[in-house]
């Protein structure tokens, strides 16, 4: 899959099937539509790609607006790839960008620089300056110029539940982590290099690799079933995670600790990636280090008894 992070794109790659949209956490509304625009390439004999932004406009406009990404740009590049699309591009949402209006997006950037032949959205697909352009406009520019063929894909409900990227991440800071999966179609994910911690959990009989997690979505203190790919290493490990702020050590900045079942490697540094299966329980602060060790060992328990 090639990646572009500009409009100067070979001519093999104009006349082509684009998806266009942020897609932060690639779920399976954002998929219906990459979907859509793959059986069109299919019939249509043609290449076909997506169209999207860095960073997120959400953060470009609350630059004080943390935990806000699903999937941080090298993750929904992984996803997107496995989806069997030819090229991405990624066009940086920056002070330049944001004076584009909505007319100059569809006849200069798609229209001429581009030169699509096919673009799909979804419904709700809002872009230019002051969000003026929605799908109605497109339609109306398409047939007018005629330029290219526009597909505007429904909106993707599961249960009668619309499925969206503010709904997962709502998911997340509640606690409804299977939830979120289930929108996500996969289990939602971490990446991120092991840190020094305090060493607190070993002293108290268990062991755990420390993460900043920081650049993610928000996620609700409290412990989570956990399953780890760990950089050099073939096998999938499982695991007890705990993020918050240990408040049985008075402690205020938050971090993820992950207690990996039967291993004892040093991994300081190894880049890992944290799949969270369910949350187990709420974080709370103990009387003592001894209530928080039996705490600890009865949900070490509760996992291990499961199946998987």
């Amino acid at each position: 899959m090639r990646l572009f992070r500009n409009l100067d794109l070979p001519n093999e790659y104009k006349h082509t099937v684009i998806a266009i949209g942020n897609f932060d956490g690639v779920h399976l509304g954002h998929c219906s539509v990459i979907q859509k625009a793959l059986d069109i390439g299919a019939k249509q004999k043609k290449k076909v790609g997506v169209l999207t932004f860095e960073p997120h406009p959400k953060c470009y406009f609350k630059n004080d607006f943390k935990f806000f990404r699903i999937t941080p740009f090298k993750q929904k590049m992984q996803i997107l790839k496995t989806m069997g699309l030819e090229f991405v591009i990624n066009l940086g949402f920056n002070s330049e960008f944001v004076k584009i209006t909505a007319d100059c997006f569809l006849d200069d950037i798609l229209s001429n620089k581009l030169q699509v032949s096919k673009v799909v959205t979804g419904y709700d697909f809002v872009f230019g300056n002051k969000q003026k352009g929605d799908t109605n406009l497109i339609k109306k520019f398409v047939g007018l110029t005629k330029n290219f063929e526009f597909f505007e894909v429904t909106k993707f409900e599961l249960n009668c539940q619309e499925i969206s990227s503010s709904a997962i991440r709502n998911f997340l800071r509640t606690g409804e982590l299977e939830k979120a999966n289930t929108y996500l179609s996969r289990d939602w994910l971490i990446e991120s290099r092991v840190v020094k911690g305090e060493q607190k959990a070993r002293a108290i009989g268990y062991r755990t690799a420390n993460f900043q997690i920081f650049k993610f979505c928000n996620l609700l203190y409290g412990v989570y079933k956990v399953s780890l790919k760990i950089d050099g290493f073939e096998k999938v490990f499982f695991g007890i995670a705990n993020y918050g702020v240990k408040p049985t050590f008075n402690k205020t900045e938050p971090i993820l600790e992950v207690h990996i079942f039967d291993f004892e490697k040093d991994i300081y540094g190894k880049k890992v990636k944290i799949y969270f299966k369910y949350f187990l329980r709420n974080e709370k602060k103990f009387e003592s280090v001894k209530k928080l060790r039996m705490q600890i060992k009865q949900d070490i328990k509760m996992i291990k008894n499961e199946n998987g």
